[in-house]
């Protein structure tokens, strides 16, 4: 079965009706239906919800109803291995927080990583799937 982990970019593409935004649809209807498996790390959907907070607390709550409906799995960042990879990209990439953290999840898990316009992420050697 095909996995992905979902960067912030898409998420919030998906929720704004931004370019790429039904392509995110498309694979949350796949994971919704079990045809794919997703996750988020706990740190990219705290960076979605501030962002859609900034609309209001209602409507962050609301979103976040609708990721898990569709099956998104929340990756904690628990395991020793995950943050420390995740300092590393930050580290040696020079990105944000939250996108290292994209970055580690999809890796630990063996997944796609789901972005968007990023470039930093192009010299990971992670499996990318951009919508944009």
């Amino acid at each position: 079965m095909e996995k992905v982990t979902f960067d912030s970019e898409p998420i919030l593409a998906f929720f704004f009706g931004e370019m790429g935004g039904e392509q995110v649809r498309d694979i949350f209807e796949k994971i919704e239906s079990n045809e794919v498996e997703g996750y988020i790390n706990v740190v990219n959907l705290t960076e979605v919800t501030y962002i859609l907070s900034r609309l209001s607390l209602e409507v962050a709550e609301e979103k976040v109803r609708i990721l898990r409906g569709y099956g998104l799995k929340v990756v904690p960042t628990e395991d020793n291995g995950l943050w420390r990879q995740a300092a590393k990209f930050k580290c040696d990439h020079s990105m944000s927080l939250g996108d290292a953290f994209a970055a580690a999840t999809a890796e630990n898990l063996k997944t796609k990583l789901v972005v968007g316009s990023d470039k930093e992420f192009n010299k990971l050697g992670i499996e990318l799937l951009r919508i944009r």
